[in-house]
């Protein structure tokens, strides 16, 4: 869990500037949160995409759902949650080559593993899940160091910018235009 704080003196210095009451800072602190987990949200998932070389967008979609918005005393928080859990090896673009020890993928070595189809009918890696024959389960591959790495180094790098063109838009619209009243 990634926490942020944003300069409360850069906030005043905003709303001063638009003359904004006290309402109307936290109702523009409020959205421009909202707005800035989905900006960041959006942003993850598309670089994620390319950093981990995934087929579809669809299988991360899953794994960054949600984000909550909380507001008590304070201004408020949001809480973002990244599912970074090993990933099923048809969700990597590539191809999948027997060994002599098994199958690789990715650079990757699957002992014990083969090559079979999955539900959609492309070729993917699996593996048996005990000594018998069944049950035969899809392999799986790890993402979370390379998915944390670029997440904290590239999409929450501006997240303070991000933040304060929202915050300031918001105030603005809610001084200048009436926005929300």
């Amino acid at each position: 869990m990634l926490a942020f704080d944003f300069d409360q003196g850069e906030l005043r210095r905003i709303a001063d500037e638009f003359d904004a009451s006290e309402k109307d800072l936290r109702n523009a602190y409020s959205r421009a949160l909202r707005r800035t987990a989905q900006t960041m949200k959006t942003r993850a998932r598309k670089g994620l995409r390319t950093k981990l070389h995934l087929r579809t967008a669809a299988e991360l979609r899953r794994r960054l759902q949600g984000f909550r918005f909380k507001r008590g005393n304070d201004m408020g928080r949001v809480r973002m949650w990244f599912g970074l859990n090993d990933m099923r090896v048809s969700a990597f673009k590539g191809r999948a080559s027997r060994t002599a020890t098994g199958a690789s993928f990715g650079g990757q070595d699957f002992p014990g593993g083969f090559i079979g189809r999955n539900a959609k009918g492309r070729p993917t890696i699996k593996q048996r899940a005990g000594s018998r024959a069944y049950p035969v389960k899809e392999a799986r591959m790890p993402i979370d160091d390379e998915a944390q790495t670029f997440i904290e180094d590239e999409v929450f790098d501006q997240i303070e910018e991000v933040f304060f063109h929202y915050f300031r838009a918001e105030v603005r619209a809610r001084t200048i235009y009436g926005v929300g009243e």
